[in-house]
């Protein structure tokens, strides 16, 4: 049986979760998340691909030899943002994971985010501070 994004066994597989409220508009927010501009102010410079449901991410870091790439699973306006690791080549620590972007308005300067990283391994989720 093959696995599908997000899927691994209970034991091994955790879920890092975060949530805050982040003072800009919705609409800015989620050009953050949803865009391959937005993303490069604050993950990392060079993002290639399509941020468009049905499209590929490519994640790449300077001075890395590392990259990751994302299949866009939904980009819904103002509300959502969800993406399958299908590759991530240090040591497929992401692959088969899934992550989701959740904004809520709370008026038009802010929003609440609901942050998760979907079926990373234990040690991964352990280091980063938080299980859920």
């Amino acid at each position: 049986m093959t696995a599908k994004p997000g899927d691994a066994p209970a034991d091994q597989a955790m879920t890092y979760a975060r949530q805050l409220t982040i003072h800009a508009a919705p609409g800015k927010v989620f050009r953050a998340i949803a865009t391959l501009e937005g993303l490069r102010r604050w993950w990392t410079t060079i993002v290639t691909g399509s941020a468009d449901p049905g499209g590929k991410l490519h994640f790449g870091f300077a001075g890395l030899d590392e990259q990751i790439t994302m299949r866009v699973e939904e980009a819904r306006a103002l509300s959502a943002v969800t993406w399958s690791c299908v590759a991530h080549t240090r040591d497929d620590e992401w692959t088969g994971s899934t992550v989701q972007f959740r904004l809520a308005s709370r008026g038009p300067q802010d929003c609440d985010l609901d942050f998760r990283h979907i079926g990373i391994d234990q040690e991964l989720v352990t280091e980063a501070g938080s299980i859920s």
